[in-house]
């Protein structure tokens, strides 16, 4: 991973017009929203869109599962499409840890390293693993070591456990702690809110790249190389900017903007009138419902 800040993958977020513009605004490189590997065995119709486009360079596609079998399979079918492949062992999705992928991983490692190690004898990409610090309990040095043992190409660390979730502050130490103890890579999640927190993460820990997840949802300035403050104009042009590329993308206006809503509050987060729009967002079916609110509440 030559690059140093990017777009983490997050589930129902980093979609297609997402990324691009995320990328607009000075993302080196991105990761598709974690895919999974039986939807795409199925051949789910909806995988197509969570899949990168053919103009997408520099980009990951998050995989998750248990199954090393079903992993190469599923990288197969689509490492056409991608830069590396990235493995999920950090999800605290129940849903997801009930089937024994994401974080529940971080509790059988060696089956991580089975994944890994397959995956690296089959396809013709780098792959990697984004993980937490642990389950329940912290093992990040133990399960690193399996991981960097089977050939993983990076890793990726959040800073807090499962049980966790994203409770009280990623702890930031175990980067430098593991920077002195592995040889691939590293690469840091968690608390990444403004260009501080990125420049913390590779001057102070030593990372060698930062992914920002939720604090690139309705701030994609993050990634611009100062502390750029946009206006409420610019901000509100972003914004049905970003959701009008997603009503290109998806081909159905109700479909993006219902999808939006959760989006679009982050845009205007703290300023006067967001409850307004948190208020009535859920009214919004139409490009013109949402212009017209963000209009009429942020004058």
């Amino acid at each position: 991973m030559k690059y140093k800040i990017g777009l983490a993958p997050m589930a129902d977020y980093t979609d297609y017009p997402f990324r691009n513009l995320a990328r607009e605004f000075g993302a080196q490189f991105t990761f598709t929203e974690m895919i999974s590997v039986d939807s795409i065995l199925r051949e789910n119709e909806k995988v197509e869109k969570m899949l990168p486009q053919k103009n997408e360079r520099n980009i990951g596609i998050q995989l998750f599962g248990n199954e090393p079998k079903k992993f190469v399979e599923a990288a197969k079918r689509v490492e056409h499409l991608a830069s590396w492949i990235d493995i999920n062992a950090a999800c605290p999705a129940n849903k997801v840890i009930k089937k024994g992928s994401g974080a529940a991983l971080l509790k059988t490692p060696e089956l991580l390293g089975k994944i890994i190690r397959n995956l690296k004898a089959n396809i013709n990409l780098p792959v990697g693993v984004k993980v937490r610090i642990g389950f329940d309990i912290i093992n990040i040095e133990e399960v690193s070591k399996i991981i960097e043992e089977n050939g993983a190409d990076y890793i990726i660390v959040h800073g807090r456990t499962k049980t966790q979730l994203y409770s009280g502050k990623a702890d930031r130490s175990f980067i430098k702690k593991l920077k002195e103890n592995i040889n691939v890579p590293l690469g840091a999640s968690g608390d990444v809110f403004c260009r501080e927190d990125i420049e913390d993460y590779i001057n102070n820990y030593g990372a060698d790249f930062v992914l920002v997840a939720r604090g690139a949802i309705g701030n994609p300035w993050i990634f611009m190389n100062n502390n750029y403050i946009p206006s409420k104009k610019e901000r509100i042009e972003v914004c049905l900017k970003h959701l009008a590329l997603m009503i290109d993308f998806y081909k159905s206006e109700n479909f993006a903007v219902k999808k939006f809503r959760k989006v679009l509050i982050k845009y205007f987060s703290g300023f006067e009138g967001a409850k307004e729009i948190r208020k009535r967002m859920h009214t919004l079916n139409t490009f013109k419902d949402v212009s017209n609110l963000i209009e009429n509440v942020l004058k």
